[in-house]
């Protein structure tokens, strides 16, 4: 039989979102625990409680999830996201471009939002919030854009 492995992660709730970060497999509880020990003495790790990192055993070469396979998001979906993306980049005035790291995972964390919230409020400030990097708009435009992908 194969020896157990311990996988240590920290894992927290931010904003209604969860955040997940692997930090190291160890052969033993104990490495695992010094692991934790070394991870909350640093810079990020430190402003969480203990209780925010998390062992969990698993014996190597065994399926673990997806068993029974996985479907991928109907073409809806996907069309949602389109224009979801080609609002965004109008309402922001910069290229609707999925290559572009940085506005894709901000076309995703509103994609995200959008799933999550139904609050037009709500969904303004975040989008403020998340696009502050580029043109800022008034509270209103803000508003009007929510109510706008909101209905698309």
């Amino acid at each position: 039989m194969n020896k157990q492995l311990y996988l240590l992660y920290h894992a927290y709730e931010i904003n209604g979102r969860e955040e997940i970060k692997m930090l190291g497999i160890y052969t033993s509880p104990e490495y695992a625990e010094q692991a934790k020990i070394r991870y909350s003495r640093k810079e990020g790790f430190r402003d969480f409680p203990l209780h925010c990192f998390y062992t969990a055993a698993y014996y190597p070469d065994q399926d673990l999830q997806w068993t029974e396979g996985f479907f991928t998001e109907p073409e809806s979906v996907l069309e949602d996201f389109r224009k979801l993306s080609a609002q965004l980049s109008e309402f922001l005035q910069i290229p609707d471009d999925w290559e572009n790291p940085d506005y894709f995972e901000l076309l995703q964390e509103i994609s995200w939002k959008i799933a999550v919230s139904d609050n037009l409020a709500d969904i303004a400030e975040y989008i403020q919030r998340l696009s502050s990097g580029y043109r800022q708009k008034s509270k209103a435009e803000y508003l009007q854009f929510a109510y706008q992908i909101l209905n698309l």
